[in-house]
């Protein structure tokens, strides 16, 4: 697409790629208190977790059909449809008060996650050229930043009325699908051609998107135990604390294109993960919620760059009749990484601690962006 890409199409792609964040974070606040209500559910302090990450493993588990379903019936049917699941499935928590059919209702959002990320993630290929992809790219991680902004404030805010109602905040959808029905239009189908090396080019993307959000889902899936039951703060101060990362999220994004422009993928990414670990490195030795606040901003600034740059590897290595198919394994690959995030750190949480997590984790991200950076000047 030239230069001239109309604004429409632009805010409808930005409006879509809210609701990948909207999925999770909305309802980190109402964790808790989640917990707290249904007492008589065994373990229910880790199945409420997986509360959070359990359309994760629906979308993990799904996409790669998804991507089959995007190639073979077009962009818009399967978005527009994931969207009515989203809608259906993500509200469902604010009208269902029992724990087990919430968690349905849950997997239904992660049936729509899937479909709506799948063809989005298509169809900014199909739209946009590969330099003004970045430049998208960049508005799309500023956008995302800010949706997490208003959502986990919202809902932190109406966690505080009642648990359920963040919940609420999942039919928000309903007000932008008209717009989206009169901006978007079906690209045309592009014919196959032979690349058989495609799938082994991918395959580093989809290992990287998949470690990139173990680490990102520390925060919602962990933070919110560490603010409300060792540091004494409130169900509404998860929101605001997270809200701040999300607000240095928002400004490094807007910076992408003009740092792609200079760095590879690679010198960005050892740029990222030395401010996520020097971020974890500060929330390990936190011992108030002040600190909290000051200690999220590396790890704000990270992954204003980390999910983009992911996003933007990815879209420069798969041709144009193997997005949709290409983008269900992404997807897949991104969220299975965060359904896996509260399971693999649990038995560490047990032994050391929350802090203690963060501060192993820590390490590790500073030594990999030293390697990774080393790698580049090589």
């Amino acid at each position: 697409m030239t230069n001239n890409t109309p604004k429409n199409i632009q805010i409808s792609l930005l409006l879509v790629a809210t609701l990948g964040v909207m999925s999770g974070i909305t309802i980190v606040s109402s964790l808790p208190l989640i917990s707290h209500t249904f007492t008589e559910v065994p373990n229910i302090e880790f199945l409420s977790k997986l509360m959070l990450t359990i359309p994760s493993i629906i979308i993990a588990l799904f996409s790669p059909f998804a991507g089959h379903i995007v190639d073979k019936f077009g962009r818009l049917k399967p978005l527009y449809v994931g969207i009515f699941l989203f809608i259906i499935g993500g509200s469902s928590g604010f009208y269902l008060h029992d724990f087990y059919a919430i968690l349905v209702g849950r997997a239904i959002l992660g049936l729509g996650v899937s479909l709506i990320m799948t063809s989005s993630t298509a169809l900014i290929g199909d739209y946009f050229s590969e330099e003004l992809r970045h430049k998208f790219m960049a508005k799309q991680g500023l956008t995302v930043a800010m949706g997490g902004i208003l959502f986990i404030t919202a809902g932190g805010l109406l966690a505080q009325m009642h648990w359920s109602y963040p919940f609420a905040i999942y039919l928000i959808p309903i007000l932008f699908v008209p717009f989206l029905l009169k901006s978007l239009y079906e690209p045309a189908k592009h014919k196959p051609a032979q690349d058989l090396e495609v799938e082994a080019k991918l395959l580093p993307v989809y290992l990287t998107a998949f470690f990139v959000m173990v680490l990102f889902y520390m925060l919602p899936t962990q933070f919110p135990y560490l603010i409300v039951n060792e540091l004494g703060g409130k169900p509404q101060t998860i929101g605001f604390v997270i809200a701040t990362a999300m607000t240095f999220n928002a400004i490094t994004a807007m910076q992408y294109a003009k740092l792609k422009a200079r760095l590879s993928y690679q010198q960005i990414f050892s740029l990222t993960f030395a401010l996520f670990g020097t971020g974890l490195l500060l929330i390990s030795q936190a011992d108030s919620i002040a600190f909290l606040f000051f200690a999220t901003a590396p790890i704000g600034m990270g992954f204003g760059l980390l999910l983009v740059n992911t996003n933007s590897w990815f879209l420069s290595l798969v041709p144009a009749h193997k997005r949709g198919k290409a983008s269900g394994v992404l997807t897949s690959s991104l969220f299975l990484g965060q359904f896996s995030s509260p399971i693999l750190f649990e038995p560490i949480v047990s032994a050391y601690g929350i802090q203690g997590l963060f501060l192993g984790v820590a390490v590790f991200s500073i030594l990999l962006s030293g390697v990774l950076g080393f790698r580049s000047k090589g």
